[in-house]
């Protein structure tokens, strides 16, 4: 009997880390009670499923800047928050949605890492009026086109990340000269977003360039042998991937073990070069590919960003990926609000967002991010660097360095309304 029990949990275990289990759930509720909650959250994330190590990270975030905010004696508000397991699922994810807002009755959906799936629930969220603050996608169709006066978001977008690289790419190419580039993404909205964000930004630029190759291998790809076939015969200059997750780590690891990463260098400015894909491929990273991620664990070297991550390894016993980063800045940015705001509920948390200034880890010396009253996303410096051997930080044994700070080329405004 004790050898079937632990048999079926480890079963069990199993089914959860491949989101093939039933009703078996990992949702969490934090903070104070609902009946003691000045606002209630509904953050969203993959818990179970593909992504999972994404999605608890951001509830131990979450967490975190609870612990932090409801500690402070300056006004910040007491906080709710019910952390949902979308298991990265388009349909699940917008039935979940309407369940917190219907049943649950909360005043701010949050998170969200699938760019597909946040069009979803902002849609939902302009339908229904309700505050939608995204913290983990990054398609800039979110903040142009489909953009409304309930969503605003607080993690780079592929277009800011897109421009630093662009700025990048400027300097390099008055170094040395490059002519030819190679784009290789996942099939669905954000990686397509990359590339458009990606030419619009070198056009601007006047940067002169060709494209040699463009693919879009279909979402969670595991063999990527044909590409690299492909790439090893175009020989590009640059080689630009809009890969993350274990999308990722699958292409950097074949790539390498084909040689390519011989001939070209990697170039990934959105959030390739975060702690989660750095832990996991170690060696198999060559040293030089150039690299950025919306968090970093060892940039900046401030007293914030240290406490931030030793708080999480504390917790968690692994170091941070992007994710935690993006998730307790949503929890930052509604406490900031709330002082700001001079109506004390959702609408004026809502209203006191455009322009606001919101200090978090990720933030260097001389420099508080803010957000964009046009586009309502958050303004941040994006740091690019080069990969190289370090193992300060296992299980990476390589980590970013030799670094280039990227800042916003707008400055925030003193006060800006919402829209209506």
């Amino acid at each position: 009997m004790e050898f079937t029990a632990k048999l079926g949990s480890t079963l069990l275990s199993l089914l959860l880390g491949l989101g093939l289990a039933g009703p078996v759930s990992a949702n969490q509720e934090l903070g104070v009670s609902a009946r003691k909650a000045d606002l209630r959250l509904g953050c969203l994330y993959p818990m179970t499923g593909p992504g999972n190590q994404n999605g608890r990270d951001a509830a131990i975030a979450i967490g975190m800047a609870l612990e932090k905010i409801h500690r402070r004696d300056d006004g910040s508000p007491k906080l709710n928050v019910v952390v949902e397991d979308t298991r990265n699922k388009q349909f699940r994810a917008s039935e979940i949605a309407r369940q917190l807002i219907d049943q649950q009755q909360v005043q701010i959906l949050c998170g969200v890492l699938n760019s597909g799936i946040a069009l979803e629930i902002s849609n939902l969220a302009r339908a229904t009026r309700t505050l939608f603050i995204g913290g983990g996608h990054a398609s800039s169709q979110l903040t142009n086109g489909a953009l409304h006066p309930w969503y605003f978001r607080v993690s780079n977008d592929s277009k800011q990340s897109m421009r630093a690289g662009a700025r990048y790419l400027r300097e390099l190419q008055q170094k040395h000269g490059w002519k030819t580039l190679a784009y290789i993404g996942p099939d669905y909205d954000y990686g397509h977003q990359i590339m458009r964000d990606m030419l619009a930004a070198l056009d601007a630029l006047q940067v002169e360039y060709s494209i040699v190759a463009e693919y879009y291998p279909k979402l969670l790809e595991t063999d990527f042998s044909e590409y690299i076939t492909a790439l090893a015969e175009k020989q590009p200059d640059i080689l630009i991937s809009g890969h993350w997750g274990d999308d990722f780590v699958f292409f950097v690891r074949q790539a390498n073990a084909e040689g390519l990463l011989e001939q070209t260098r990697i170039y990934g400015f959105e959030q390739v070069g975060g702690y989660y894909n750095l832990s996991r491929l170690g060696d198999d990273l060559p040293p030089g590919m150039v690299l950025a991620a919306r968090h970093h664990i060892n940039w900046p070297e401030t007293a914030a960003n240290k406490e931030f991550v030793e708080t999480f390894h504390s917790r968690a016993g692994h170091y941070p990926s992007h994710t935690a980063q993006d998730a307790y800045s949503v929890i930052i940015a509604v406490a900031e609000a709330w002082k700001a705001a001079s109506q004390k509920n959702v609408e004026g948390v809502r209203k006191a967002l455009p322009g606001l200034s919101i200090p978090l880890p990720e933030d260097p010396p001389g420099y508080v991010s803010w957000i964009d009253p046009q586009t309502q996303q958050i303004m941040q410096a994006v740091a690019i660097g080069e990969s190289m051997a370090d193992d300060r930080y296992p299980p990476a044994t390589r980590m970013l360095g030799n670094w280039q700070v990227f800042y916003p080329e707008s400055r925030p405004p003193q006060s800006a309304p919402a829209a209506d």
